[in-house]
């Protein structure tokens, strides 16, 4: 029962996944809203293309009012906050929210309640369900505006204009204007203060050097962005890691020392030294060691950090031993300022706050699942179909599609510098042997129970690109043939039955793992088939930080379960997993080094390796959808001859149970970093009924 459970899950995520038609609002090409006083931004589907940028427009619910929580209504009765409508945009710029990420409508909700969660764990955890960027992408790769109002550009791709939306608020009040993205950009980010100086989508080169685009602000609600050369989409909106551009500026202006200044038309010198900033950041609650400490703190990492006003749904709360993600029980409170409504005109978020609960036991999530302490829990494949079948209609089973091109990823350092090993490495046919030596149905069994499929590195099913033949290349296990293919490889049988070189020295494929990462577990599986086929292998298991510096060093032989995946929504998401233009993957190692340095490091790659570079530059300098489409398919068709990376099984998805008294919690959409991954569920639209 259960492997029939999980097959159609799994079937029916990959089909709807990404070929849903989800909330486009936009329409990115160079058109902006019209400004009617008839209109406001909603989240309702259209038929606009991903360089679109112009929302879909509907009435303002103002003929009912617009409404809020009764939290909020009882503070403006005491006079403790503004009313409603001093605390939405204008009219026109209000967001109205009414579809979900996969297009499905979106059930009005009620207010009150708490969404109770698992502990947030690392930099990101209270940010993922919550945070606002400056685009929202729906879960088949369109996106819309989303904080600004719009974005348009001139003809020639040199001018990106962002309008923001006019009396939209920080969550304490004070105004959101073009004044917090100047200050961003010229006091935190170009200061390298927030150390991510690397956003790709704000640089380019000129006459061989990194430059800088140059922002303007045009008037309160209005900023450029200009570049010497062309920003095409694909490398400004879509995929230069332009998460946001603003920072509260009357929050974080006593936090900026000189020590960081670079000269730009905006903003003068603080005045302060590196202690004093220091001092009143502690006087604030934020305890930093170093400036450069700080600046990540509150300028990159700030969500983690009460009292620092921002756009979001929900803020952390400045409630002592509430206040951290470290802590026990760790909430955030909504933003009473929050510049999203639903189609009723309801201020969103419904429910008041979300808790996030640490756990310190295996297993104890489930019995706070059952016991109703813990609304949303992620399962593991095996446990599902005995949860819900002892839950019944008290959980719902909900999905989110992976994008990863498989499971039990193997792949190997072609630029090992034991030559022995790098030219077999990248002979094709060791490949081949390596994948079809394993018996994949068995693999099937032991490792997933049957939950999952045996498959190739190759775009899962509903995903861009995917190819039913791809999918099943080099997947017939068949021992002889792989011997014949690696003796077609020069490698010559010794007489332990293990393969040598052909210059008489031993060959032993050494396999790492690093701990935690579930591939140290898997790899005795694997090791029987490898050497049956006469393949002498041994494994080394060692901590993530010192995997990634024997990689770095170019230190390893073959990697099973790489730290990073191949795989994504497609080169929009992020185009490290299939180019090599950074030293980001382990499978092109030190190719990605050697573009990532300009040449001054790594190896030069050639031959079809080189080819993905050539490909991905004509597909960042196109501004057409259809054409960087056809660019990343001529990409994804030299992974499919070559198979840098092999897999044995197909990709699993995330999969998480639901209390049913949860509501807007949609199913079948799609886990990505591209995506935010949780923040695509979009809790600010989440209630709960009794």
């Amino acid at each position: 029962m259960k492997k029939r459970l999980i097959a159609l899950l799994l079937a029916g995520t990959m089909a709807v996944s990404l070929a849903a038609c989800g909330p486009d609002n936009s329409n990115p090409s160079d058109s902006v809203s019209n400004g009617s006083s008839e209109d406001v931004q909603q989240s309702t589907p259209s038929e606009s293309t991903p360089e679109e940028s112009t929302p879909e427009t509907t009435p303002a619910p103002e003929a009912q009012g617009y409404s809020e929580a009764p939290m909020l209504a009882d503070l403006v009765q005491g006079g403790t906050l503004p009313k409603l409508e001093d605390r939405l945009p204008a009219a026109d710029d209000i967001f109205v929210d009414t579809a979900d990420a996969a297009g499905n409508p979106l059930e009005i909700g009620t207010y009150g309640g708490v969404i109770n969660l698992l502990g947030a764990g690392g930099s990101w955890g209270l940010s993922r369900p919550v945070l606002e960027g400056i685009i929202r992408y729906n879960s088949d790769g369109t996106y819309y505006a989303n904080v600004i109002k719009s974005f348009e550009h001139n003809d020639d791709y040199t001018v990106w204009t962002f309008k923001l939306r006019e009396g939209m608020k920080w969550s304490d009040g004070e105004d959101f204007n073009a004044d917090d993205i100047t200050f961003w950009y010229y006091m935190c980010h170009l200061t390298n203060y927030d150390t991510k100086k690397s956003w790709a989508a704000l640089k380019e080169t000129v006459d061989g050097e990194d430059a800088w685009a140059n922002l303007e602000k045009v008037d309160d609600y209005t900023v450029t962005w200009t570049f010497a050369n062309p920003k095409f989409p694909a490398d400004f909106v879509e995929n230069g890691d332009f998460k946001w551009c603003w920072a509260p500026e009357h929050y974080l202006n006593d936090m900026i020392p000189d020590s960081v200044y670079v000269e730009n038309p905006y903003w003068e010198k603080t005045g302060l030294s590196d202690e004093q900033v220091l001092l009143n950041a502690q006087a604030k609650g934020i305890d930093a060691a170093t400036v450069s400490d700080l600046g990540k703190a509150v300028t990159y990492y700030w969500w983690n950090e009460d009292g620092i006003p921002n756009l979001n749904s929900y803020v952390l709360t400045t409630k002592e031993g509430n206040n951290s993600r470290d802590a026990q029980l760790c909430i955030l409170e909504r933003n009473p300022y929050f510049w999203k409504v639903d189609a009723q005109g309801q201020q969103l978020p419904y429910c008041d706050e979300i808790h996030f609960n640490a756990t310190s036991e295996d297993g104890q999530d489930q019995l706070m699942f059952r016991s109703g302490e813990l609304d949303i829990i992620e399962v593991a494949m095996q446990d599902i179909s005995s949860l819900l079948t002892d839950l019944g209609d008290k959980a719902q089973l909900r999905t989110l599609a992976s994008t990863n091109w498989g499971s039990y990823l193997l792949t190997f350092n072609y630029t090992c510098t034991d030559k022995n090993y790098a030219d077999l490495f990248s002979n094709v046919k060791f490949r081949e042997a390596m994948s079809i030596c394993v018996d994949r149905d068995q693999v099937s069994g032991l490792l997933s129970e049957g939950f999952l499929e045996p498959g190739q590195c190759a775009p899962q099913e509903g995903n861009f690109g995917y190819d039913a033949e791809w999918e099943a290349k080099w997947t017939d296990y068949s021992v002889d043939n792989a011997k014949k293919l690696l003796e077609e490889c020069g490698l010559v049988m010794g007489s332990d039955g293990f393969y040598d070189f052909a210059d008489g020295t031993d060959f032993t494929l050494t396999i790492y793992t690093y701990t935690d990462s579930g591939a140290a577990d898997a790899y005795p599986v694997f090791e029987q088939y490898y050497k049956a086929a006469g393949i002498n292998c041994a494994t080394k298991d060692i901590e993530v930080s010192a995997f990634d510096t024997e990689v770095d060093n170019n230190n390893w032989y073959a990697i099973l379960g790489p730290h990073t995946a191949i795989g994504g929504v497609s080169l929009k998401s992020r185009v490290q997993p299939f180019v090599p233009i950074a030293q980001s993957a382990e499978w092109y190692g030190e190719y990605g080094t050697y573009y990532g340095t300009n040449g001054e490091q790594g190896v030069k790659p050639e031959g079809d390796m080189a080819k993905l570079v050539e490909i991905y530059e004509k597909w960042k300098a196109t501004p057409d959808s259809a054409e960087r489409d056809q660019y990343t398919l001529d990409i994804y068709n030299l992974h499919k001859e070559n198979l840098w990376t092999i897999a044995y099984l197909k990709a699993a998805g995330a999969y998480s149970l639901v209390s049913s008294k949860v509501h807007n919690y949609p199913d079948l959409l799609v886990s990505d970093d591209l995506y935010q991954y949780q923040n695509i569920i979009h809790y600010w639209t989440l209630f709960k009924t009794e």
